[in-house]
C-alpha cells in the first residue's frame, strides 16, 4: 500500500483529499500544521500527528519515519504564523532568514524545496481532486445583475494584477472601487475588511496567479469563506473557472442560495462564457 502525506491546514480540503486517497488504496499520514488534526481526519487517516509548522525538523523526521515520499500541502495556513510564531525551530528560522523576499511563493517554495532535499516530493494539490474544479458558469440560482457583473469584471482585472505581483489573489470591489486587497492576512480576512467598508453590497473576486504553482496556493472556496462573505454582506463571490477547487459544492450552493449571494466561475476574460 503506497503512502502519501497530507500537510494539513485549515478547512475541509485535507478531508476531501484524504477520503479520495483512502478510496484509491493509499495509506494516508496527516500532519496537522496548526498543531491539531480534525477529528474526521483522524478517523480516515492511518496515522495523524498534530505538529505546528514552526517545528519543521520534527515534521521532516516524522515523514521520514513514516517512509513518505509523496506529500500534499492542503488547507489554509496563515503566513502570519511564520512571522509571529516564537516557537520556530532552528531549521525553520534558517529557511526564512535565507530569503531575500518573503512573498507567498518564496516562503512556501522554501519549505517545498527543503522537503525535496530530504527526498520528499510535494505533488500538485489537484492530483486526486481535479474534478472539483468547475468550468465557467453561475453555480447558484441567483445570477449577478448588471451592476454586480460590472464589479466582477473590474475586480477580475485588479485581482489578476495583484496576483501577478505575488501579493495576494483576492480583492473586494463595490461600485467600481477596490475596497480591500489580500496581503499576508489571507482571503477571509480580506473579505471581512472589504465588507466592513462596503457596508452592504460589494463582490469578492479571487483568481489564480498568472503562473500558478499547482502544488500550493491553488484558489479554493469552501463553507468558511462563503460564511465570511455572507457575514460581510457581499452580493457575489467570483472565482477563476478551471483553476478553483470548490469544496462540498452542493452544500455551498444551498447555503449561498439561502443567503441570496451569487457564486460564479469566470474565464480568463472575467466572464462566464464557455
Amino acid at each position: 500500500m503506497p503512502t502519501v502525506a497530507i500537510l494539513a491546514g485549515k478547512g475541509n480540503l485535507p478531508l476531501v483529499f484524504a477520503k479520495r486517497a483512502v478510496d484509491r488504496g493509499y495509506r494516508v499520514v496527516v500532519v496537522g500544521l496548526l498543531g491539531e488534526v480534525l477529528p474526521q481526519l483522524t478517523e480516515i487517516a492511518q496515522v495523524t500527528y498534530p505538529v505546528a509548522l514552526g517545528q519543521w525538523q520534527t515534521i521532516i523526521d516524522l515523514l521520514q519515519q513514516e517512509k513518505v515520499r509523496d506529500a500534499y500541502l492542503l488547507g489554509a495556513v496563515s503566513k502570519e504564523l511564520l512571522f509571529a510564531n516564537p516557537q520556530l525551530d532552528s531549521r525553520a528560522q534558517k529557511l526564512l532568514t535565507s530569503l531575500k523576499e518573503k512573498n507567498d511563493n518564496a516562503v512556501i517554495a522554501a519549505f517545498v524545496d527543503d522537503l525535496a532535499r530530504e527526498g520528499i516530493v510535494v505533488r500538485p494539490q489537484t492530483d486526486l481532486i481535479g474534478d472539483i474544479m468547475p468550468g465557467p458558469g453561475v453555480l447558484t440560482a441567483l445570477e449577478p445583475d448588471p451592476g454586480v457583473w460590472s464589479d466582477i469584471h473590474y475586480g477580475w482585472r485588479m485581482a489578476k494584477a495583484l496576483a501577478g505581483l505575488d501579493i495576494g489573489q483576492t480583492v473586494v470591489v463595490k461600485d467600481g472601487a477596490v475596497l480591500a486587497v489580500e496581503a499576508i492576512d489571507g482571503t477571509d480576512a480580506t473579505i471581512a475588511r472589504g465588507g466592513a467598508l462596503a457596508r452592504g453590497g460589494g463582490v469578492a473576486v479571487k483568481v489564480a496567479k498568472p503562473s500558478q504553482d499547482m502544488r500550493f496556493d491553488v484558489p479554493t472556496i469552501g463553507i468558511d469563506t462563503l460564511r465570511t462573505a455572507i457575514a460581510a454582506g457581499l452580493r457575489a463571490v467570483a472565482l477563476e473557472a478551471g483553476k478553483t477547487l470548490v469544496i462540498d459544492a452542493d452544500t455551498l450552493v444551498w447555503q449561498a442560495d439561502t443567503a441570496g449571494i451569487s457564486i460564479v466561475l469566470v474565464n480568463d476574460q472575467g466572464t462566464c462564457d464557455v
